[in-house]
């Protein structure tokens, strides 16, 4: 059963965290993308789109990383999303809301928009590592894999804290 706690991992901060299979987990994929889709409405940011990891939560999802390219463009786009934890115990589930980290190339291009030269073609070679210790969640993405012309750039958010970036609805996911 997915939906138990010995089969998910909680943050160390989790007040049962003892009961959980771990505390923390470790995520790392090398791939490419070879395709998206290609009809869609460029305002919707699953148009041209493919989710490439991602980390679900009890009822949401803390992390979604994203792969997307504009049909007329040569290069896509990297990025992720952290979803506030605004939880239905506090009557705050609607005011949940994903906030979008721009890794290569943009969140919010459309096909009005220039390539995006700093991000990365189909079929190009990339990685990624989600290491969440204690309460912080680190991410690493790396383009250009095994290249002279790597690039790697890291993040990390503190999952318990809550009040990301100021939003008050966000209760962090330490309980």
């Amino acid at each position: 059963n997915f939906g138990t706690p010995d089969n998910n991992f909680a943050i160390a901060s989790n007040p049962i965290a003892d009961q959980f299979g771990a505390i923390g987990g470790h995520m790392h994929a090398v791939l490419t993308v070879d395709h998206v889709s290609t009809p869609g409405d460029d305002a919707r940011l699953g148009a041209f789109a493919a989710v490439i990891g991602q980390i679900h939560a009890k009822t949401n999802e803390p992390l979604k990383i994203f792969y997307r390219k504009m049909p007329n463009h040569e290069h896509g786009s990297i990025f992720w999303n952290y979803e506030t934890n605004a939880t239905k115990e506090s009557g705050n589930y609607a005011n949940r809301k994903d906030y979008e980290h721009d890794v290569f190339g943009a969140h919010d291009l459309t096909k009005a928009s220039a390539d995006p030269t700093d991000g990365v073609k189909l079929g190009d070679l990339i990685s990624y590592d989600v290491n969440v210790k204690g309460d912080v969640m680190h991410l690493s993405f790396t383009k250009n894999v095994g290249t002279d012309d790597e690039v790697t750039k890291t993040f990390e958010i503190n999952l318990a804290k809550g009040n990301y970036k100021g939003d008050k609805f966000d209760e962090g996911y330490a309980h």
